[in-house]
């Protein structure tokens, strides 16, 4: 989902902030504590200004970064075991974490979609609908499984939990029917299906 900036970063910061704030509020000195538990019209204003977020809006912005997230495992992977389903799932959560990429789900699976066949996900520019019609006809029954894979390991990514080990750092994947020339530059941690990751 296109997140207003970094939303999962200021999600980070504002819980962080948060838990600064009760920490010291739990750790005060007795004559502080007190007053430091004091709602000021102050420190309303200030947690309105910096860390509020609307709850529609948060919410909104979740269910748009699960669909995208969908939408990749499904035109990605549905064919695959579901280890691989998620395995692809992870590659794109991992790409979020990293600084080479943009820093939400939607704007890593559709990164440079306006280039027609020039991708970082083939479906995102292939100049079909991606929710079916338009000769792209749906499985919905993947199509499902698609999204409870994307809900699960979304929800993990905002508790912090990292997935498996060698898919905690797998930032690319391929299919074993090409051989791509930059797979040679980096080590491969796992082959799921038909899917090479690295």
């Amino acid at each position: 989902m296109a997140r207003s900036g970094n939303a999962t970063e200021g999600l980070k910061r504002r819980i962080f902030g948060a838990c600064v704030s009760i920490l010291f509020l739990v750790t005060a000195v007795p004559a502080q504590a007190e007053e430091a538990r004091t709602l000021t019209s102050e420190l309303l204003a200030d947690y309105v200004a910096t860390s509020f977020v609307p709850t529609e809006e948060r919410k909104a912005q979740v269910s748009a970064e699960r669909h995208c997230l969908a939408q990749a495992v499904y035109h990605e992977s549905r064919g695959e075991p579901e280890e691989g389903q998620w395995a692809v799932a992870s590659v794109i959560l991992n790409r979020v974490e990293s600084p080479r990429y943009p820093d939400t789900v939607c704007g890593v699976v559709f990164q440079n979609a306006e280039l027609r066949n020039r991708c970082q996900f083939s479906f995102a520019c292939d100049g079909r609908p991606d929710d079916g019609g338009h000769g792209n006809i749906i499985d919905r029954e993947s199509w499902v499984k698609s999204h409870v894979i994307a809900l699960a390991a979304y929800d993990q990514f905002l508790e912090g939990k990292t997935p498996a080990e060698g898919l905690a750092t797998a930032l690319y994947f391929h299919t074993t029917s090409v051989s791509p020339s930059w797979a040679s530059a980096y080590a491969q941690v796992a082959a799921i299906g038909n899917h090479i990751f690295y």
